[in-house]
């Protein structure tokens, strides 16, 4: 039951990253009772934000210092992780709303790991539609700071000079895979060697296949009523199979990092990549001066008035229940979802905050995006949906595995059904 209220309201509202290293200062908490440093642990995609958000900060609040470690979501999940449980994490932790992996808000809370933010001023501003995945019995324990979609981001200049225009239906995308490799390009750079990335894809294709045509599925999977390997993530996975096939990704795109894949179309050398909206700041940073982008929905099917997409919380923070230094690191958490900090916040990540803003202006990229929000044409990511973070790490493992050509998508599902049967954990 709390699956279908989730996909119900957040559908009606309006994640994620590789490296383990870009980091500016690796500082830790200079000790208890007042002192002026937080630390503050995010995730790669969220880099375009980590020095603007620090220098606003510091500039507001002279005295404090703000100390940043990034890492890519696999290390991070791990690492940050174990860090809490040994009491050592730094005091403010990017936390996934909902559940579904071992960083997300439902995990670590029950782990008694972060603190109740119920009575934040923020807290009473989260919008209905996305409260359900940032509270617990009624209690509010991460702020939620962007919302975020997934989606094909294009190197629009390419596109144009090209002759090229993004697909609105599925035989198009073929059409379109077709075309850029006979340029010597790529119509998709595919980061599969970045196991959180390989996820994308289908997330961007189940919104239309399933999602939109059932929107009790997730209910009904909560309830045994239904399976992944019995639904249409079965057309998702074989879809997903068969851009492969078409040659839609670049060469070598199981060794590809998300990094490299960014850069390929930040270059032109890849016309897209299909991603989380936050990753195309990172591509800008890498593109030329002057490089124009775009981000749309991509087509699961040929009925282009049916195609959806996943929006759901982005960018999430928790304050880690074990910091010596909790009171500062309330404070940043208050003001990273305050009208300024978020603003600072999503316009670097190409991002919409998550708490509506008085002072933010939407990047005219992101318009379409909007629009499928406003329409209510958007879907949960499907992992806040899922009732255990193995669900996640399954997926990660049998997509791979699917892309090798070592497992069918009928397996894969099955193995992910297994996973999901285990129920909350």
């Amino acid at each position: 039951m709390r699956y279908k209220v989730v996909g119900a309201l957040a559908a009606s509202t309006l994640l994620v990253a590789g490296l383990a290293a870009c980091s500016n200062d690796t500082g830790s908490s200079s000790g208890s009772g007042g002192s002026s440093t937080v630390t503050w642990a995010l995730l790669t995609s969220e880099k375009p934000a980590a020095d603007l958000v620090k220098a606003a900060y510091e500039k507001a609040n002279p005295g404090v210092t703000i100390n940043y470690t990034i890492s890519d979501v696999d290390n991070y999940q791990t690492t940050t992780r174990t860090q809490l449980s040994s009491g050592t994490a730094p005091d403010v932790i990017y936390t996934w709303a909902g559940d579904g992996n071992p960083m997300a808000m439902t995990v670590v809370q029950k782990a008694g790991l972060i603190v109740d933010l119920s009575n934040e001023p923020f807290a009473s501003k989260i919008p209905s539609g996305i409260a359900p995945v940032t509270s617990i019995d009624g209690k509010t324990y991460v702020a939620p700071i962007t919302f975020s979609g997934i989606g094909a981001a294009y190197n629009q200049t390419a596109m144009d000079a090209a002759g090229l225009k993004a697909p609105t239906t599925w035989t198009e995308l073929l059409a379109f895979c077709g075309s850029a490799k006979s340029m010597g390009k790529s119509a998709f750079a595919l980061a599969a060697g970045t196991p959180w990335n390989t996820q994308l894809i289908p997330y961007a294709l189940t919104p239309t296949l399933v999602y939109g045509p059932n929107p009790d599925f997730a209910a009904q999977m909560s309830a045994g009523k239904a399976t992944f390997a019995d639904s249409e993530w079965k057309t998702a996975f074989d879809k997903y199979k068969q851009m492969q096939d078409a040659g839609c990704f670049q060469d070598g795109d199981l060794g590809t990092s998300y990094e490299d894949a960014l850069k390929l179309v930040a270059t032109g050398d890849a016309f897209g990549s299909v991603q989380v909206n936050s990753s195309i700041a990172a591509m800008q940073q890498d593109a030329a001066s002057g490089t124009q982008f775009s981000y749309l929905p991509m087509p699961a099917n040929d009925d282009a008035t049916s195609t959806r997409m996943a929006g759901a919380v982005g960018a999430s923070y928790a304050v880690n229940a074990a910091s010596k230094n909790k009171d500062a690191a309330i404070k940043f958490v208050d003001w990273l979802a305050s009208d300024e900090g978020s603003t600072v916040y999503a316009t670097a990540v190409a991002g919409i905050p998550a708490i509506p803003s008085t002072t933010f202006k939407a990047d005219p990229l992101l318009a379409t995006f909007i629009k499928y929000q406003t329409d209510g044409k958007t879907d949960p990511f499907m992992d806040q949906l899922w009732p255990n973070s193995k669900v996640q790490q399954v997926h990660f493992e049998v997509l791979q595995q699917l892309l090798a050509g070592t497992l069918s998508s009928e397996d894969a599902l099955k193995q992910m059904d297994a996973a999901y049967a285990e129920g909350e954990g």
